[in-house]
């Protein structure tokens, strides 16, 4: 199959989030698959900084159209066989900018503007190669099949099977009436069956509807999404589509996090001899000014500091942190007030060690050195640490729901027996949980037996994206017999 992946961020080219690790390893997966792949993405600042400013351009704006409102070129950057095409869409007026969506004072005023260009040229510099699939990523993508429907897509000889991934319906797009023109889309789009919501342009709502085909990242998020409590306010036209929306649980790139051979840490391990894991563990201690304990319980966390991600309950537990016989490792950026938190957590427990950055080897790190990963979020679609906490060997603590509960098996006394365990998972969104759960993982450090019993059974568990890859291949195949019976019809 020929299949356009367009997406707002892509690891290795450009991260915020989970989002690029999925998009990432879901295109290279593809391609190693022998499908013709291509990936758009935007030319960030830092895509730019990483040297590929003077990459070759494939595209530009012609008689043909799009007829777009700044200068925009697309270029393909370099990537390793047999891996995806890379398309990068270069409007430095839009993209040349400190952060991807936003800066510290929030996010961009004009991101209705640089998102609708960087879908009409990605779709434009991809369409003479005819894809048979167009799969769009969350919000910034969603006008994808929106242009294709309004026939504003050029180059497609037919028009291609539509899917659009919710990475995470919270975050869904939405502007004043007053920037339509931005869509550049005729004025009758704008409308309460397609992208007119409240009187606002919903960027997110116009893709759902437009979509042959809506996906989301577990099974578990696809359930939660169509209740009132977790719909943000899409719950009843989720439950309308003529197709449920589809959980594909994510993947893990099991090349990247791999313990036996990850060159993040000071010494390989795999479930056999452990051995490296300690030392991984001592490095953590070490590199977070917390004592060499080898015995102590190390809890882990790495993540972005907001409400969503359980912050506001590691507040909440701060009198009972220091109390602890435990070491804490905390890791990541966000909010002003939980970046606040994590310093004055460092500066005033012993036994808590923090640091306020982004930090690929220390994410690493801290995946391999700690004995239990927290993951204390209020919701999550599906989430990859607990992924790759287990195949580092290290316990994950979680909340249970959305992807979470799809990937940790409670340590209960029934999957003890079966030997199917491999975490701690709470049930309610509260301290006195969060108290339990870290209370449960002392506990089970105390008694070997069990702890290397959770480990064993995480670092055997099939994370990798060949399960999830294929799920993504079906959906292609079923959504193009779709189409091809209406084209007969």
């Amino acid at each position: 199959m020929r299949i356009l992946q367009i997406t707002p961020e892509a690891r290795p080219w450009a991260k915020t989030g989970g989002l690029a690790d999925v998009a990432g390893a879901l295109t290279d997966r593809l391609a190693r698959r022998g499908h013709e792949v291509t990936l758009a993405i935007p030319l960030y600042r830092t895509v730019r900084e990483d040297g590929h400013a003077d990459a070759p351009i494939v595209w530009r704006p012609g008689a043909e159209g799009p007829d777009l409102p700044v200068p925009v070129v697309v270029r393909e950057l370099a990537a390793g066989s047999p891996g995806p095409r890379v398309l990068a869409v270069d409007a430095p007026d839009l993209f040349d900018r400190e952060g991807l969506y936003g800066d510290t004072y929030g996010d961009y005023s004009d991101n209705l503007l640089r998102f609708s260009v960087f879908v009409r040229a990605a779709l434009a510099a991809a369409g003479p190669s005819r894809p048979d699939v167009v799969h769009a990523h969350d919000w910034q993508a969603a006008l994808a099949p929106v242009y294709v429907r309004a026939g504003l897509a050029v180059g497609t000889d037919s028009r291609p099977a539509l899917i659009l991934t919710l990475h995470n319906l919270a975050y869904q797009g939405q502007f004043p009436a007053d920037r339509w023109a931005d869509t550049g889309l005729p004025p009758e789009w704008f409308r309460a069956d397609r992208l007119e919501s409240f009187g606002r342009i919903h960027l997110l709502k116009g893709g759902i509807l437009a979509a042959d085909r809506v996906t989301t990242v577990s099974p578990g998020y696809a359930r939660e999404i169509g209740t009132p409590a977790l719909g943000f306010g899409l719950d009843g036209l989720l439950a309308g589509l003529p197709h449920p929306v589809e959980g594909i649980l994510n993947g893990i790139d099991t090349e990247e996090w791999d313990p036996a051979r990850d060159p993040h840490l000071p010494a390989p391990f795999e479930p056999a001899d452990l051995g490296g894991k300690a030392a991984a563990k001592a490095a953590l201690q070490a590199e977070f000014g917390l004592p060499e304990i080898p015995d102590v319980p190390l809890f882990g966390l790495v993540s972005r500091l907001v409400e969503q991600k359980g912050l506001g309950l590691i507040e909440a537990v701060r009198g009972r942190l220091g109390d602890w016989p435990a070491q804490f490792v905390l890791l990541g950026t966000g909010e002003p007030r939980f970046e606040a938190l994590l310093r004055d957590l460092a500066a005033s427990l012993p036994n808590v060690g923090a640091r306020v950055a982004f930090s690929e080897r220390l994410a690493h790190l801290v995946e391999a050195g700690s004995d239990f990963f927290l993951m204390p979020s209020a919701f999550e679609p599906c989430g990859l640490n607990q992924m790759i906490s287990q195949r580092y060997g290290t316990i994950p603590v979680v909340h249970g729901v959305g992807g979470l509960a799809d990937t940790v098996v409670d340590v209960s006394p029934e999957a003890l027996a079966e030997g199917s365990a491999t975490g701690i998972v709470f049930r309610h969104f509260d301290a006195p949980a969060l108290c339990w759960a870290i209370d449960t993982a002392i506990e089970i450090h105390a008694d070997p037996v069990r702890l290397d019993a959770l480990r064993q059974a995480g670092m055997r568990t099939d994370f990798s994206w060949e399960r999830s890859g294929r799920r993504y291949e079906e959906l292609y195949e079923r959504t193009l017999a779709d189409r091809r019976a209406e084209r007969d019809d």
